[in-house]
């Protein structure tokens, strides 16, 4: 009777140990770089963006609102490390392609691209995820975190950001990552 208990526990620890997956968290993938040498790491709350000139509708506010902030990590690309660019652009897309990714948006011209994906369910998204990519450039990967958000929303914060300013000086290094 020991014996059949004993090989009852070790086979639900194997279907528990099997079941665990190996593949690296979004989560995981920001704290193992944010130290690493050619990152650009920056938290920026939605209070930087600077809408005090713009005109809102109430939808545009309730997007404004819903926003906590926004965590960037950025991977400028030089001629001397575009082999790490290549592998950490191939790692973040092999995580993104994971199933608890949803795609809102992709986007494509020459080499640059961007998709826009959140975690969560559409009435209730826990985050949305930018990566965009320039083979010139480098990547960007902003995770967008906040309260009640939801597609509708996050296509309004886009038009607000398009019509604010951010404020420059506490940007630094992403200045121009993919701007002008």
């Amino acid at each position: 009777m020991k014996n059949l208990i004993a090989s009852a526990v070790f086979g639900a620890f194997l279907v528990f140990m099997s079941s665990c997956s190996n593949k690296e968290s979004l989560q995981q993938y920001y704290v193992d770089s944010a130290e690493k040498e050619g990152f650009v790491n920056l938290d920026i709350p939605s209070s930087m963006l600077d809408i005090s000139n713009v005109q809102l509708t109430e939808n545009q506010k309730e997007a404004y609102n819903s926003i906590k902030k926004l965590n960037v990590l950025a991977f400028p690309v030089t001629a001397e490390n575009k082999a790490v660019y290549e592998a950490e652009k191939t790692r973040v897309n092999s995580i993104l392609s994971g199933s608890d990714f949803h795609e809102l948006l992709r986007l494509s011209d020459k080499n640059k691209r961007a998709v826009l994906k959140y975690t969560g369910n559409e009435g209730a998204i826990d985050e949305v995820i930018f990566f965009g990519t320039d083979n010139d450039r480098g990547f960007a990967l902003v995770r967008i975190l906040g309260n009640d958000m939801n597609p509708e929303k996050m296509v309004e914060f886009i038009k607000i950001i398009e019509k604010g300013d951010i404020d420059d000086d506490r940007l630094g290094e992403l200045k121009g990552l993919f701007g002008k």
